[in-house]
C-alpha cells in the first residue's frame, strides 16, 4: 500500500521522475492539478477577458485559500493573510509593530536575508537595537544552552524575537513552543520566518502560542512563486500596524469617504493583504497544492515521511569519510546539511547537479555554507541511496 501510494504521488509530480528532486527548501514541484487549473486560468483570461464578475470569483477564492492555510497550520481563517512572499510578511510586521527609540530585538546568527534586510532597515529609521544570538551547529548545537543564552539576553527592553522555524543555513528546527513561552513570560512578541517550516515541520501555531508566523507558498508548500501567507494571531491583530493599505485592505471598499483620510481596517488579519486583486492563476495553482497536499498526501502521513527519509539518509551520510555532518542530529526537518573534505560545496553541488542530483549549497556568508539537501515526502529511498553512492564515487576520485 505505501509502495502504490508513493508511485501514485510521484505521477501527481512530473518534475520529481525527470530528476532526482532534492531541493525543495528553494522551490517545491508542481503538482498536476496545480499546473493544470494554472494554465485554464491564463487561457480563460487570454481569450475571454478578464471582467467585472471576475473580482466577486477572485475574493472567493482567495478567502478558501485562506481557510486551506489556516487549517494546515493549525490556525482560524480569520488570523490569515495572503502575502506574495514570506519575506513580505516578515516586512508586514517589523514595519508595523509600534517602536520607540532603544527598543530591541534579538536575532539568531542563522536567520535568512528575508528577516536581516528588514531588521537593519527598521533599526536605522526607529533607533532600536538588535542582539544576534550565536547558535552553535552540528555536535555543538544543544537546545537548553540556546534557551539559556536566550534569556540572557533579554532585558526590560526587548520586546521582539526574530527567528527561523527549520534553518535555512544549518537545518536546525528551532524549539519554537519553548521560546514563546519564555517570550511571552518577558512581555515579548514572537515573529518566525516560517519559509521553511510549513509543510516540513510538526507545526500548530495555536499550540505553539505564536504571535506571527510568515509562510512561503513556493517551497515545501508546492505552490507557484508569487504567493505566500502570513498568520497573525488574533490578540495580535490590533497591535500591527498596516503599513500598506489597498482596496483589499479595508471594509467597505466602495463606500469609502473620499473627502477624509480615514479609513476602517477589513476584520481581522485581511488587513495586512496588500494586493488590490491576486494574480488569480497564482491563487488557484496554491489552493490546488493546497487540497492536494491536504487531501490527497495527507498532513501527518507527509510529515512522517520526510522525517523517516531524512534519518535514512542521515545514517548513511554519516559514516562516509570525509562528510562532516552540520545539522544537529535528531533536529532535522527536511534538511541535511554537509561539508565534504577538499570541496567547495558550490563545486560540489555543480557536479552532483550534472549527475541529475539537485541539490543546493548555502551562499558564503551564510557560514559555514555547507551543501544542502532537501528531502520531500516524494522521495525515495533508492533516491536516496543512489545520491549516497554518487556522493561516494566523487570522494574517491
Amino acid at each position: 500500500m505505501e509502495n502504490e501510494k508513493i508511485e501514485k504521488i510521484r505521477k501527481e509530480l512530473p518534475a520529481v521522475n525527470s530528476c532526482h528532486y532534492l531541493n525543495t527548501g528553494t522551490n517545491g514541484p508542481l503538482c498536476r492539478r496545480t499546473a493544470e487549473v494554472m494554465k485554464s486560468e491564463e487561457e480563460k483570461e487570454f481569450l475571454k477577458g478578464r471582467y467585472l464578475p471576475f473580482l466577486s470569483e477572485l475574493y472567493a477564492d482567495m478567502d478558501e485559500t485562506r481557510k486551506l492555510v489556516a487549517e494546515f497550520i493549525g490556525a482560524d481563517y480569520e488570523e490569515v493573510a495572503l502575502t506574495h512572499t514570506a519575506t513580505e510578511g516578515m516586512n508586514l510586521i517589523l514595519w508595523g509593530l509600534n517602536w520607540q527609540p532603544g527598543d530591541e530585538v534579538i536575532t539568531t546568527n542563522q536567520e535568512h536575508v528575508a528577516s536581516l534586510a528588514p531588521l537593519s532597515l527598521i533599526k536605522n529609521k526607529y533607533g532600536i537595537n538588535i542582539k544576534y544570538l550565536q547558535v552553535p551547529y552540528g555536535n555543538d548545537y544543544d537546545e537548553q544552552d540556546l534557551l539559556d543564552n536566550f534569556k540572557k539576553y533579554i532585558t526590560p527592553r526587548t520586546r521582539l524575537l526574530v527567528v527561523t522555524h527549520v534553518s535555512f543555513s544549518t537545518g536546525i528546527t528551532f524549539p519554537l513552543k519553548k521560546l514563546a513561552q519564555i517570550c511571552h513570560e518577558n512581555n515579548m512578541y514572537i515573529l518566525v520566518d516560517g519559509a521553511q517550516g510549513a509543510g516540513v515541520a510538526s507545526l500548530d501555531v495555536h499550540d505553539f502560542d505564536i504571535d506571527f508566523y510568515s509562510i512561503a507558498g513556493r517551497k515545501w508548500l508546492l505552490g507557484p512563486e508569487g504567493i505566500a501567507a502570513l498568520y497573525v494571531a488574533r490578540r495580535r491583530i490590533s497591535e500591527v500596524d498596516p503599513t500598506f493599505v489597498s482596496p483589499s485592505s479595508i471594509r467597505d471598499r466602495h463606500d469609502l469617504d473620499i473627502a477624509s483620510p480615514y479609513i476602517i481596517p477589513a476584520p481581522y488579519a485581511a488587513r495586512f493583504q496588500t494586493a488590490t486583486s491576486i494574480n488569480r492563476p497564482i491563487l488557484l495553482g496554491f489552493k490546488e497544492a493546497l487540497l492536494f497536499l491536504l487531501r490527497d498526501v495527507g498532513k501527518e502521513w507527509m510529515l512522517n515521511r520526510i522525517a523517516e527519509l531524512v534519518v535514512y539518509l542521515r545514517d548513511k551520510l554519516e559514516v562516509i569519510p570525509g562528510i562532516t555532518l552540520i545539522t544537529p542530529k535528531g533536529k532535522e526537518a527536511g534538511f541535511i546539511h554537509f561539508l565534504i573534505d577538499g570541496w567547495e560545496p558550490d563545486e560540489f553541488c555543480s557536479v552532483m547537479n550534472s549527475k541529475n542530483y539537485m541539490i543546493r549549497p548555502v551562499p558564503k556568508q551564510h557560514l559555514p555554507a555547507p551543501a544542502r539537501v532537501s528531502v520531500g515526502f516524494y522521495n525515495t529511498k533508492e533516491e536516496l541511496d543512489g545520491l549516497v553512492e554518487v556522493i561516494k564515487d566523487i570522494l574517491k576520485d
